[in-house]
């Protein structure tokens, strides 16, 4: 398949979504103090039901308890992130990286160390951006899978509402619930100058 051009745009949001390259940012984390959660000491730190994790061992450890609580209070949203995101890597600014093989989640501290919920909730988001990424991709073998398929503004409501599900299941607390609630899919237009491009992710702040 022909690679895209960074210049299309992806995933995430924290404390309210998360996505980038061709996928969709996430939007800024509500205020408040970032929060590192330990992880139980594994062999392998590193690898989390099959996603590899490359960062700070700060990073691997906040990401093994944001995957933990997912598989424990929401098993099929963690089922979808192990389908659809091979990689969770650190990184200056958060975004869902869906046409890589595997498929990576970039993740800002920001993100990824505003408290465990507000962190897990995004990887199902994003992972969201990359699911409809495969879908297109697997029902139209060949082509090119458009931006719109899997990021842009009603695309980002969609994973938003799945991101706000995850929210409530996973016991986060309720100024995370109510500033998810607010997000309405422009978080990813930055710039405010009507798209989201790679401009938008450079200026990102999570």
């Amino acid at each position: 398949m022909k690679k895209i051009s960074p210049f299309y745009f992806l995933i995430i949001m924290a404390v309210g979504a998360a996505c980038i390259g061709t996928v969709m940012p996430v939007a800024n984390a509500p205020l408040g103090t970032p929060q590192i959660f330990q992880a139980a000491p594994t062999s392998d730190p590193t690898t989390y039901g099959g996603i590899k994790i490359n960062g700070s061992s700060d990073f691997i450890a906040q990401t093994r308890a944001a995957l933990t609580l997912l598989e424990q209070k929401a098993p099929d949203a963690f089922q979808k992130i192990q389908a659809y995101v091979g990689i969770i890597e650190e990184g200056k600014h958060s975004g869902m990286w869906a046409w890589e093989q595997p498929p990576r989640y970039e993740v800002g501290d920001q993100t990824a160390f505003y408290s465990v919920t507000w962190y897990a909730s995004t990887i199902a988001h994003d992972a969201t951006h990359s699911e409809l990424y495969a879908q297109y991709q697997a029902a139209h073998p060949n082509q090119p899978v458009p931006e719109d398929a899997y990021g842009g503004v009603e695309i980002e409501r969609f994973c938003n509402g799945y991101q706000l599900e995850v929210l409530k299941r996973i016991g986060a607390p309720q100024n995370e619930i109510d500033y998810m609630s607010t997000l309405d899919g422009t978080h990813c237009d930055v710039d405010h100058d009507g798209d989201c491009d790679w401009d938008d992710y450079e200026n990102r702040n999570w």
